[in-house]
């Protein structure tokens, strides 16, 4: 098996003069051969520069050519990438960065400006987009350099990516894949799921590189396809985007199905584009916007997974089960190679956690105890479900974790942040049922003094300490926080006058 980067060699060797990177906003583009070359000026430099094999690259940007030239890059000198969303606050960032032990920070100017004066960037060089010394290198000057890095054999079965999500204690924790293992997951993607078309274009709208939207990258490559990015997503461009050029695979959140179906142009511009795939995931959507764009999309096969960070792609549903009134309320059937099971409280219950067993799962974590191997372990998705006829039917999540258009939002790591502000005495987060959003974020707060209080106070004191998507939308007064009988925090009695009436608690 070989590693990741291979996969643009492999590229670049059959196709050299096709397009694998398109920038919609700048109109640059990037051949497999540019890509290739790129990949390996940067992985020389890292080599020559102090990161020795098994050493972390921090990947701090958003979707542009210079991601994958760092996430390839990075493969190719032996390094690990990490990636690190470029919706993350300094303080985020930089813990991720000390969790992993990075070397090196690719990022661009702004986000460098915001680190600079952060103890934990001691001893990391920066690269810079998008900029030159004294805030880093600049990535140019490293890929003019035309280097050849030396080849790294042997470490498909070591760590090859590292990415974060949030724990029980509501702080990330980083999980560490390995180079089989993200390949396996890429090819069952394509092959089971994705059916990407030979030299077709890939479209993401509204996702980060470093989240879903990445899922998508090698199984296009791997078809000698052209992958679009949009650095900043706006919806009056996706009718241009989708008029331009002609889209075989469109991916997007739920959310933004929503969102799409509210703009005419864009409505317009999706019925007219002859996408043949239509690819939605990060959280489940509502029924009747999968009616509509069922209805708006008659010859497109509209497709979703599921799937967590520690689980890795879990279940899938296919065009054919969303027209089946009984099947589209299922997170559809298992990936072949994914074994998944129901553990349940008790012998007779159908309801119980999804765990998963599956070839591309993590074999590592990180957290502030150290690493934890995860190698040939079950993986617990903290999701409550049932299996019917191969089928897995959601029902319920273990936590108290949030699903914000398409992105996890932990309780506890908002109450630590708001619960420092000198006006707020306690607080609790809970959800709340959110058409756009899925889900959205709600605060409860018992100040110190009431009459003093100033939501917006709070809300910028949250900004500066979290990612824009974990502020809460709402700040709610309350004169106490409710308890359970073991005096722990009871989020419930706070959520559950939200949540009456529907029948389960995932929106």
């Amino acid at each position: 098996m070989p590693m990741i980067d291979s996969v643009v060699a492999r590229a670049a060797f059959a196709a050299p003069e096709c397009i694998a990177v398109r920038e919609w906003e700048s109109g640059r583009s990037f051949t497999y051969a540019q890509l290739d070359s790129g990949v390996s000026s940067f992985a020389a430099w890292a080599q020559t520069n102090g990161v020795a094999v098994g050493d972390a690259i921090g990947i701090h940007l958003p979707n542009c050519v210079e991601f994958f030239i760092a996430q390839f890059g990075s493969s190719r000198a032996g390094a690990v990438a990490t990636y690190c969303n470029y919706r993350l606050s300094p303080t985020e960032v930089t813990r991720q960065l000390r969790l992993v032990g990075a070397r090196v920070l690719v990022t661009t100017q702004e986000k460098a400006e915001q680190l600079r004066e952060l103890p934990e960037m001691s001893g990391i060089r920066v690269v810079l987009r998008d900029g030159a010394p004294p805030l880093g290198l600049s990535l140019d000057d490293i890929l003019a350099s035309s280097g050849r890095p030396t080849e790294v054999l042997g470490r498909e079965d070591e760590d090859a990516i590292a990415r974060f999500t949030s724990g029980s204690t509501g702080l990330p924790k980083g999980v560490l894949v390995s180079h089989r293992a993200w390949l396996i997951r890429a090819v069952t993607m394509q092959a089971e799921h994705l059916q990407i078309a030979p030299g077709a274009n890939t479209l993401t709208l509204g996702s980060p590189l470093s989240h879903a939207a990445g899922l998508s990258v090698i199984p296009t490559f791997l078809r000698l396809g052209t992958v679009i990015v949009m650095e900043n997503f706006q919806i009056d461009q996706v009718a241009p985007i989708l008029a331009a050029q002609p889209i075989y695979l469109l991916k997007m959140v739920p959310t933004l199905m929503h969102t799409l179906l509210e703009h005419p142009g864009a409505r317009e511009g999706l019925r007219t584009s002859g996408v043949a795939r239509l690819f939605y995931g990060g959280s489940p959507a509502r029924p009747e916007v999968v009616d509509a764009m069922l209805d708006l999309l008659p010859n497109t096969e509209i497709t979703q997974s599921y799937g967590s960070h520690e689980g890795g792609s879990i279940t899938y549903l296919d065009g054919a089960s969303h027209r089946d009134p009984v099947l589209r309320q299922s997170a559809g059937r298992p990936f072949l190679s994914a074994a998944v099971r129901i553990k349940k409280d008790q012998p007779g219950d159908a309801i119980g956690e999804i765990e998963v067993l599956a070839p591309w799962l993590p074999h590592a974590r990180l957290t502030e105890t150290g690493r934890e191997d995860l190698r040939g372990k079950w993986a617990s998705t903290g999701d409550l479900g049932e299996l019917k006829d191969g089928f897995l039917f959601l029902r319920d999540r273990m936590g108290d974790v949030i699903i914000s258009g398409g992105f996890n939002v932990y309780p506890l790591e908002l109450e630590n942040v708001m619960n420092i502000h000198p006006q707020v005495l306690s607080s609790a987060v809970v959800s709340a049922p959110d058409d756009k959003w899925g889900e959205r974020v709600i605060a409860f707060v018992v100040p110190r003094d009431a009459s003093q209080f100033s939501d917006e106070a709070l809300r910028a004191h949250c900004r500066e300490r979290l990612a824009g998507y974990k502020v809460p939308k709402e700040f709610r007064v309350i004169s106490e926080i409710p308890m359970n009988a073991t005096g722990k925090l009871d989020r419930r009695k706070l959520s559950d006058p939200m949540w009456a009436g529907r029948s389960r608690r995932i929106n």
